[in-house]
């Protein structure tokens, strides 16, 4: 096979393959421009924040790394719900003390679970179900079980993430789960979606430069072809 035969199509081939990923690149980056990013976050599910204060006295914190018997990293005061809280952070987990009354509210149990979700998200919505999941779903990757799923009755289907000490750690919906499937075409990553590094994003980094090497190559030889008498 002539070399130019040979250069026209890996021109032709590779073209191809890129072709279709610019497709996706295109078409999955414009419609994830123009999808608004509070959406996506699933703020409009959230009532509008009110103003909290935590009560900040003197705490005998030396009775509470007691409890936890663990080297305790931080300690922070913080408003919780309609109470005061302390939360402490150790190497191993996240602990959460009734600021008054020092007992502790973690891991939080259904009952506030439920609370969480009434304090937090707007009427339009309702509880269908609650689990407790001992591994973390990949709608919600990135965050540590345990966790509990709270499945909302309303719009776009929404699921309500929330940590053991009683933190909103996820919001998804519709909107969201488009929003991920184009996100996964757009970075090429069909498995775990947050990786940039991967054989299929090597191929078509591969292809851009074939495509490109032999597209200049072809344009030299069409100058370099004899003009006819």
């Amino acid at each position: 096979m002539r070399p130019q035969l040979l250069i026209r199509k890996i021109h032709t081939w590779a073209g191809l393959i890129l072709s279709i990923q610019l497709l996706l690149w295109f078409f999955s980056g414009f419609m994830m421009s123009w999808m608004p990013i509070n959406e996506i976050h699933g703020d409009h599910l959230l009532k509008a924040p009110q103003p909290q204060t935590a009560n900040i006295s003197q705490f005998d914190f030396s009775s509470l790394t007691s409890q936890i018997k663990q080297p305790v990293i931080s300690i922070k005061i913080k408003p919780w719900l309609d109470k005061t809280v302390i939360e402490i952070q150790t190497k191993q987990q996240v602990h959460l003390f009734d600021a008054t009354t020092l007992t502790q509210l973690s891991p939080i149990n259904e009952q506030q679970v439920k609370e969480v979700i009434d304090f937090h998200i707007i009427s339009d919505y309702s509880i269908d179900t609650i689990k407790n999941l001992n591994e973390t779903p990949p709608e919600a990757r990135g965050r540590k079980a345990p966790l509990w799923q709270v499945q909302l009755t309303g719009p776009e289907n929404p699921r309500i993430y929330v940590s053991t000490t009683g933190e909103i750690v996820a919001k998804r919906t519709d909107r969201w789960r488009l929003f991920d499937f184009l996100w996964m075409l757009h970075i090429m990553d069909y498995d775990e979606r947050d990786n940039f590094n991967h054989p299929l994003l090597y191929l078509t980094a591969l292809s851009a430069l074939m495509f490109t090497l032999s597209g200049l190559m072809l344009i030299f030889w069409a100058f370099k072809r004899p003009k006819s008498q």
